[in-house]
């Protein structure tokens, strides 16, 4: 049997997310979703951060200087796995959140160029889901809709085709680095119930993400500039290059294996 190695990122699925999880993404070999975790009514899953409305004005910093567009549900429960739920097929969303992104985003440069051909083929698509299982096509999809321009060709796991996982956290991702043959678990910061020694069981490295990017012009001269926005803000204000220089993967720093034959 060959030594594991490799990254592995795990996260539920989310909706055209923000930069840092492209940046994940940058960095692993395998991207596991997190398809068989109860859902979270507030959760990110189905919710993604865009600008405010063009003309207003940013609050103070202790507001939320962003809107949400989510998408909606049909008969979904508290206790229902997110790969089972499905997205309400009576409401017209897909048509109001590409309205809703035009309107914010097309007099920005790149936005008709960069963003608006693939978000008019994901929406068209979008709209035609139907049944249990359509809210985790249509957030994979939404995933995926940059990875190309991005230069990102992950491997794509589904935890729910792994087994019945283990109940702690912790425990149950060292487990998929063992099943899935890494050796390194990548994590996002705000993953702080996570704990390394389970990791160290099973001969895996817990990394924790770490990763800035410059400030862009968005749109808003002499206004402050607001973090945590969907990838269809940055590349509606960004070169798709530069936003690849941003998350071309750096060294590990003092966290990088040792090379062969160094001292200890």
């Amino acid at each position: 049997m060959s030594e594991p190695s490799g990254v592995l990122v795990a996260e539920q699925p989310h909706y055209l997310p923000w930069l840092d999880f492209y940046e994940q993404v940058a960095r692993s070999d395998t991207l596991l979703v997190l398809d068989n975790v109860q859902w979270l009514r507030r959760g990110w899953q189905r919710r993604t951060r865009v600008a405010l409305p063009v003309g207003t004005p940013l609050p103070p910093p202790t507001e939320s200087a962003f809107q949400w567009l989510t998408i909606p549900l049909e008969g979904a429960h508290r206790d229902t796995r997110l790969g089972d739920l499905a997205v309400e097929p009576n409401q017209p969303w897909p048509r109001k959140h590409l309205a809703t992104l035009t309107t914010l985003y097309g007099r920005r440069p790149y936005f008709r160029a960069q963003v608006l051909p693939r978000l008019e083929a994901f929406y068209a698509e979008a709209a035609r889901e139907r049944g249990p299982g359509s809210l985790l096509r249509t957030l994979l999809a939404s995933q995926a809709l940059f990875h190309e321009p991005l230069g990102l060709s992950p491997r794509v796991v589904l935890a729910s085709t792994l087994g019945r996982p283990v109940e702690e956290k912790t425990e149950r991702l060292a487990a998929y680095c063992t099943r899935l043959g890494h050796d390194t678990y990548y994590s996002a910061v705000g993953s702080v119930y996570l704990k390394p020694g389970p990791f160290r069981d099973v001969g895996a490295r817990l990394l924790w993400q770490n990763f800035r990017y410059p400030p862009y012009d968005q749109g808003r001269p002499g206004e402050r500039f607001v973090m945590g926005l969907s990838i269809v803000d940055v590349l509606s204000n960004v070169p798709v290059d530069e936003v690849r220089a941003w998350l071309a993967p750096k060294p590990w720093g003092p966290f990088a294996p040792r090379a062969p034959g160094a001292a200890s």
